[in-house]
């Protein structure tokens, strides 16, 4: 008796949520999903950053192996273990300033286009009545798909 006493009040806890739900009211949230890829991918300022972006980047790697280069020939021409730790050194010192404006480009960029698409997703999930929206990802079954709706958004502007 002394265990069917502690099952029951285990349970007990489980028994109060459920009578909780079937009586709480019914009030169904309308969810949405977008595939956000898609968006990142379809909208045209996601084109323009990855453009700028890239530049940034082709003349950080021509600066680096063009540096690259010279500490290949240091160690060909069997410079001291010395002088290639001073060379490696200074190439670091010389291109982090550039990495992390890189680096911070990137960041910006990024942060910029997430602001945009959040925003965008908030007006257009509101004008269609939808409550809550997610990454297509994690959709099984049903929802509203506004990807196509967000990014029409996005690319007319405000």
């Amino acid at each position: 008796m002394h265990t069917y006493r502690r099952k029951v009040l285990a349970s007990l806890p489980f028994l109060l949520a459920i009578s909780f739900l079937a009586f709480a009211p019914s009030a169904e949230a309308v969810v949405g999903f977008i595939d956000v890829q898609k968006v990142f991918t379809d909208y045209k300022e996601s084109a323009k950053a990855r453009e700028e972006l890239q530049k940034k980047e082709e003349s950080y790697k021509k600066e680096f192996d063009s540096r690259q280069e010279k500490l290949d020939k240091a160690e060909k021409d069997e410079k001291s273990k010395e002088d290639l730790e001073k060379m490696r050194t200074k190439l670091q010192e010389e291109l982090a300033p550039q990495l992390e404006e890189l680096q911070k480009l990137r960041a910006r960029l990024s942060g910029d286009l997430q602001e945009k698409i959040v925003s965008a997703v908030k007006e257009v999930s509101k004008n269609v009545g939808v409550d809550t929206v997610i990454d297509k990802q994690a959709v099984i079954a049903g929802g509203v798909d506004l990807t196509d709706l967000v990014v029409t958004k996005l690319n007319k502007g405000k």
